[in-house]
């Protein structure tokens, strides 16, 4: 069974949601307790906030365009001011692991995509190759055609002359264990290896009378 691989990337983006929010909140709670940080960082955009919120609303209600927006006191404007801190934390660190997913996915596809153009590279060689190499043996074909024709050409037919096969001298016959004994029995071999007895036969005895 195939495993894929472990989403290691994916498992650390959702770690960092996770502890993003506390992390937030924990940076609010701090900025809240140092005046500084507090009078710079956190009013600033609180009161910036509370304008468009009270021009908003007026917009959508249709009451008018207002003469005068009264600011936020001190404590709420840090109250505020921190909320937004912790809410910017979190939106920012969600656009940075979208914007390093969308990274790594980018690269991803590039890899794949020049993998893929290298293979098809590759293939295309390969075709050329044996293109090439077909033509060449097709080639070497016809040169061969033509010198077999040439040769050919020059061949002379001389009439075969030598003795058939099937023709053998009529002294011969096959090897026989019935002859009798009183042959004189001379074996060779013919052809493919075939032994071949020839037989001399004694003359007649015959009695003679004085």
């Amino acid at each position: 069974m195939v495993v894929g691989a472990f989403p290691v990337a994916k498992l650390g983006a959702l770690l960092i949601k996770q502890i993003s929010k506390p992390l937030a909140n924990a940076i609010a709670k701090n900025a809240k307790q140092h005046p500084w940080f507090s009078r710079v960082i956190c009013m600033p955009p609180a009161q910036f906030y509370n304008w468009c919120e009270v021009r908003m609303k007026m917009w959508v209600m249709n009451l008018g365009k207002p003469v005068n927006i009264p600011k936020l006191n001190e404590a709420m404007a840090i109250e505020l001011g921190a909320s937004l801190l912790g809410e910017a934390i979190i939106f920012l660190i969600a656009a940075g692991l979208l914007l390093a997913e969308y990274t790594r996915q980018v690269r991803k596809e590039t890899a794949k995509e020049a993998a893929r153009q290298e293979e098809m590279s590759n293939i295309q060689y390969t075709i050329q190759e044996l293109y090439f190499q077909a033509e060449r043996q097709e080639t070497q074909i016809r040169e061969l055609l033509r010198t077999i024709s040439d040769l050919e050409g020059r061949v002379v037919k001389v009439p075969w002359k030598g003795k058939q096969p099937d023709e053998s001298p009529e002294t011969t016959k096959p090897l026989d264990e019935s002859d009798s004994l009183q042959d004189i029995r001379y074996y060779h071999r013919e052809g493919f290896g075939t032994p071949v007895k020839m037989s001399y036969m004694w003359p007649e005895r015959r009695e003679w009378w004085f």
